[in-house]
């Protein structure tokens, strides 16, 4: 790499900030799903409702149906049945995108936590979008009302995430697999997509918060274990205790420090912000490691200073070692929950459980908090990793869950096996349980 990895003259700033690949601030994390859904959507289709009001639409529609109808009176039925009670939006997916209005063309009506959270699927989708239009199956009602909302609709996104490179690719792949899937399907895509954009967002936080302090490579699906909700909680379970929910709450502590000191390490100016394994790869293969170095270990007998951290440490002898040092560094300063960065780190750790991981963690009894999946997010990740295909074997089925974030042990999948029977989706092949296959609930 030709250009310098990190910022010329590296110097330690006088607050830790989060600006990059976070959807969580230590306050003000409320989250309005309808809206997110609508801009994701949106985003998928690359289509927006902007400086259109809903009563706009309705009025059009009115005059559209009055002209059209022997009995002008018919459309009172007709405003009963789809206006009065929100039911326009369970004809089409398009609709939604009223959820999302924008002020104006690019521009979204959107508070800052939306669009952070926003920002975190337009990272994900990334360039990928949805080329053929929903095949809705409507009526000719329902015809009507979505071409008069058609006619009105902009080519473009209001919220856009083209100054990150991905940090977790392996999830940006199945999330763009899903979202296709899911557009084929549009009566299911209206069902699902809220739950499916609340898995991701669990999966995005936990999946980078596990691989955070693993820069040496581009981030893989780690193991993270659930139970499922008609399971009891027990100490026994080796994966369910060591890999479920205490290595997430550790984990998500790291978070903070570790994306404050790289939000330090992007370049100025237009270039694409980097995830910290990236930053790392650049840093490791750059030319001049020599210079490299003298200014990392700068960057750090300069970072230890301004924090008052002892004791002093020699200096690092390979960039390697230095992006350690700075790990050990990021995360020392933040240790003593009782000064004021350690009281902040504990309200993005608080925010971050609250508001994005709660629905996936119960309290169970001696075992404590644990990480647990209810029969609708295990229907909708079934159904998700079968996609497109027919069926699925157990085997892969398992896999998909995985690199989506969801992982099961043996003890689980036996248990979610019993489910599928009694739902009624599942083939047994052989009698001794090798060739079981699970087909979708759709």
């Amino acid at each position: 790499m030709s250009l310098y990895p990190i910022p010329v003259g590296l110097a330690p700033v006088d607050k830790n900030k989060l600006t990059n690949y976070w959807p969580i601030r230590n306050k003000g994390n409320e989250f309005d799903w309808d809206t997110v859904t609508g801009v994701v959507l949106g985003l998928s289709l690359r289509k927006q409702v902007t400086a259109y009001e809903f009563e706009q639409f309705k009025e059009e529609c009115k005059a559209r149906f009055v002209g059209k109808l022997d009995d002008p009176d018919f459309w009172q039925v007709l405003e009963r049945a789809y206006f009065s009670n929100d039911a326009l939006f369970h004809i089409s997916p398009l609709f939604l995108l009223f959820k999302a209005k924008g002020k104006k063309s690019g521009q979204a009506d959107l508070s800052a936590p939306d669009t952070r959270l926003c920002k975190l699927f337009a990272g994900l989708l990334g360039d990928f979008f949805l080329e053929d239009p929903l095949d809705d199956k409507l009526n000719f009602v329902e015809q009507e009302l979505l071409s008069v909302l058609q006619g009105k609709l902009q080519r473009g996104s209001l919220v856009k995430n083209e100054d990150e490179q991905p940090y977790l690719p392996f999830l940006n792949a199945v999330f763009r697999e899903d979202i296709r899937f899911l557009a084929a399907h549009p009566q299911y895509l209206l069902q699902a997509l809220p739950g499916t954009l609340k898995l991701y967002a669990f999966a995005y936080c936990a999946q980078l918060a596990l691989n955070v302090t693993d820069w040496q490579h581009e981030p893989q699906s780690k193991p993270l274990y659930f139970i499922l909700d008609s399971e009891k909680a027990s100490s026994e379970r080796t994966s369910v205790k060591r890999s479920g929910y205490k290595l997430l709450a550790a984990a998500s502590e790291r978070v903070f420090p570790l994306l404050s000191a790289l939000d330090v390490l992007q370049l100025p100016g237009d270039a694409k912000k980097r995830p910290l394994w990236q930053v790392y790869h650049d840093a490791t293969q750059y030319a001049d490691q020599a210079q490299l170095l003298e200014d990392l270990n700068n960057y750090l007998q300069a970072f230890r200073e301004k924090r008052a951290l002892r004791p002093e440490r020699p200096l690092t002898s390979s960039v390697a070692e230095a992006f350690e040092q700075l790990k050990e560094l990021a995360l020392e300063q933040f240790r003593d929950a009782n000064t004021s960065r350690g009281g902040v780190n504990k309200k993005y750790v608080k925010e971050l459980e609250e508001k994005l991981l709660s629905d996936f963690i119960q309290a169970r009894g001696a075992a404590g908090r644990t990480l647990v999946l209810n029969q609708d997010q295990l229907l909708l990740l079934t159904n998700l990793t079968i996609g497109k295909a027919d069926k699925l074997r157990l085997h892969d089925l398992r896999k998909g869950f995985e690199l989506r974030g969801f992982y099961l042990d043996n003890q689980s999948l036996q248990q979610l096996v019993s489910f599928y029977e009694r739902m009624g989706n599942v083939e047994r092949m052989s009698d001794s349980g090798d060739a079981v296959y699970v087909r979708k609930t759709l």
